[in-house]
This record gives structure tokens, C-alpha cells and sequence, in this order.
């Protein structure tokens, strides 16, 4: 829904200049300090404001991915007359980001839509990190199933998200193809300044890291 409602933005924005560039691609997150590396997909729009200086705005959606950390909740039987009364039940952490970045591009050796050419800048950014719990049908010792006889304590939410802003710079190059369109590749280092987590999951999430990489690789096409 989210990524469906940027698309129409830039539909509606295309509409109101004499020149800009669509673009779409791939790419790849990289949480520092964690083992995230999810593999996700962009849509993005650039606007010229001189030959060699624009303004862009990306959004990017990175796909669920699980860690390969095992780990333990305790689970306890809804029944006091249940045995036992406590399991430990392993899980894996599976998260996805929606994350939006905007900016300025300036363009050395060439200008933005012609030949090759470096582009870097600053990068401002706004994401969305949701986490959620993916437990086994067995406790630890593969004996009991645990579905509908325990539950955790305090009613601990398996599932929340982390509201952030994020600063960083970006550098790339691209090469345009006469008529064909633009072949571009950069990458984008970021750091959250601000983080707000709407409960005790998002906030103790595991695969949420302040800093991160994210590598695009994609296709622009140039509108008149």
C-alpha cells in the first residue's frame, strides 16, 4: 500500500514538470552490527535544476528476511493443571523496511543526462523497520507442541516497528545511452538520528541497526 501510494505521487509530480527522470531497480540493505541483508526493489524520481545539479526522491521496499539466530522464549501453560507448566520454545527474528530517501545529486565529468558521469550528495531519509517472532511448533526438546496450551508471560508482543530519520551521503555513477535511457549504481550511507519504536519488540529488535548501507542498482529514464 505504501509503496502504490509513492508510485502515484510520482505519477502526479511527472505530470507538473517540463523535464525529470523516472527510475526503478534493486538493491540491497546492510544493517552494521547485525545480519541483515535484505534484497528489495526501488521506484524514484529526479528532477534537474541545472545540467549538472538535481533534486531526487527514491522510495524503497526490502523484502522480509529471517536471521540465522536461534533463540529462547519461555512459554507458560494457560492451564495451572497443564505439564509442564513452562516450555522453551525457540524462534527467529523475520523483519522487512520500507524506507523513503530524498536529496541533492551534483554530477562531475558529465552532466545528468548525457554520457558518463560520478554523482554524489547529501541524503535525508525516513524509514519504517518491522520485526516480528517466527516460533517453532515444538519446544526446544521437540516433545511438546505449544500452540493454544502456553502463551508469554505479560502478553509480550511478538511483533512491532521502529519509526526512524535518518542522515547520510550517496555516491554513485551512471552511464546514458542515447534514447535507450540511464544505467545508474550508488551507494547510500546512512545514520538514524531519531528513533521512536511503537512497543517493547520494535524497540528491542534485533535486526534494526542505526547505521546502514544500501547498494542500488537500477534503470532511469529521462521524460520531456
Amino acid at each position: 500500500m505504501k509503496f502504490t501510494l509513492f508510485v502515484l505521487v510520482l505519477g502526479f509530480v511527472s505530470s507538473m514538470f517540463a523535464q525529470m527522470s523516472i527510475s526503478a531497480g534493486t538493491g540491497i540493505l546492510n544493517g552494521v552490527g547485525t545480519q541483515r541483508k535484505s534484497v528489495g526493489f526501488n521506484v524514484g524520481l529526479e528532477l534537474p535544476r541545472s545540467s549538472d545539479l538535481t533534486f531526487f526522491i527514491r522510495a524503497s521496499a526490502f523484502l522480509p528476511n529471517q536471521d540465522s539466530t536461534t533463540r529462547y522464549a519461555n512459554m507458560t501453560a494457560n492451564d495451572v493443571t497443564t505439564t509442564p507448566y513452562t516450555l522453551s520454545v525457540p524462534y527467529n527474528i523475520k523483519s522487512h523496511t520500507f524506507y523513503v530517501e530524498g536529496g541533492t545529486r551534483s554530477y562531475m565529468l558529465n552532466d545528468y543526462d548525457n554520457g558518463f558521469a560520478l554523482y554524489g550528495g547529501s541524503v535525508f531519509g525516513i524509514g519504517i523497520n518491522t520485526t516480528s517472532a517466527k516460533f517453532s511448533k515444538f519446544d526446544y526438546t521437540k516433545q511438546y507442541e505449544w500452540e493454544g496450551l502456553y502463551s508469554l508471560p505479560n502478553a509480550n508482543p511478538t511483533k512491532g516497528s521502529i519509526y526512524y530519520l535518518a542522515l547520510g551521503i550517496q555516491g554513485g555513477f551512471k552511464y546514458t545511452i542515447p534514447v535507450r535511457g540511464t544505467l545508474f549504481f550508488d551507494i547510500t550511507g546512512t545514520y538514524s538520528v531519531l528513533n521512536l519504536a511503537n512497543n517493547s519488540a520494535g524497540e528491542n529488535s534485533h535486526t534494526y541497526s542505526r547505521l546502514n548501507f544500501l547498494f542500488q542498482l537500477g534503470y532511469r529514464r529521462d521524460l520531456y
